[in-house]
């Protein structure tokens, strides 16, 4: 059985960290592999064209940070290939999605964006916690203590959510993110042992 590409999506400070480590302990105790990762990369993030932009907003054409982005994700995925087919399922921090709403907010056109990306392989789970832009503003002040440039603009939140809710595949479970997160876990397992069971995998207990 090859694995499963799970990504796990939403606004900053919406859940995606307690639920991927709940989701972690769960294929622990199901002793299924599970390979963690995140989009993008720390190489994508660190680059001084990419921080020029997200610190100061100093970008000369969007279309060369959406381009590092797009080189970034496709060849993360090359790497992540050769895992999946090996039967090893990945649980993603973020994923192209997640590209797709933030620059459709910077200004650019879906099909030029989805152009620099090419085909990328489209998750079997895809998990969009949602939870109101006002509630994203105030997690990422407290966690962070300063805004980068783009989260200065008080409608940010509420323009990536819009613009993510535009991109996402039509079969992506889009979850309460407010909700208590031992619910919100419940109902991602309900989903994976679905997909398990389709797949020919054995899932052993929810928990």
């Amino acid at each position: 059985m090859s694995g499963l590409l799970i990504a796990m999506c939403g606004l900053d400070g919406a859940g995606k960290t307690t639920q991927i480590e709940r989701l972690t302990g769960w294929f622990e105790r199901q002793q299924l592999s599970l390979h963690n990762t995140r989009q993008p990369t720390d190489q994508y993030r660190n680059d001084p064209r990419v921080r020029a932009y997200l610190d100061h907003g100093q970008v000369k054409d969007m279309r060369v940070i959406a381009m590092l982005s797009a080189a970034d994700r496709i060849t993360h995925m090359h790497e992540l290939e050769p895992l999946l087919a090996s039967g090893t399922h990945i649980l993603s921090d973020r994923y192209i999605y997640s590209s797709y709403a933030y620059f459709l907010v910077r200004g650019m056109d879906i099909g030029a964006i989805q152009a620099l990306y090419g085909e990328l392989r489209k998750p079997d789970l895809t998990v969009f916690l949602d939870i109101p832009p006002e509630v994203t503003l105030k997690r990422v002040e407290a966690r962070d203590g300063q805004l980068k440039y783009e989260e200065r603009d008080p409608g940010i939140f509420t323009s990536v959510r819009e613009a993510f809710k535009a991109v996402l595949p039509e079969d992506a479970l889009i979850l309460d993110g407010q909700r208590r997160p031992e619910d919100i876990h419940a109902d991602i397992v309900t989903a994976l042992q679905s997909l398990l069971a389709l797949k020919g995998g054995y899932a052993r207990e929810l928990a």
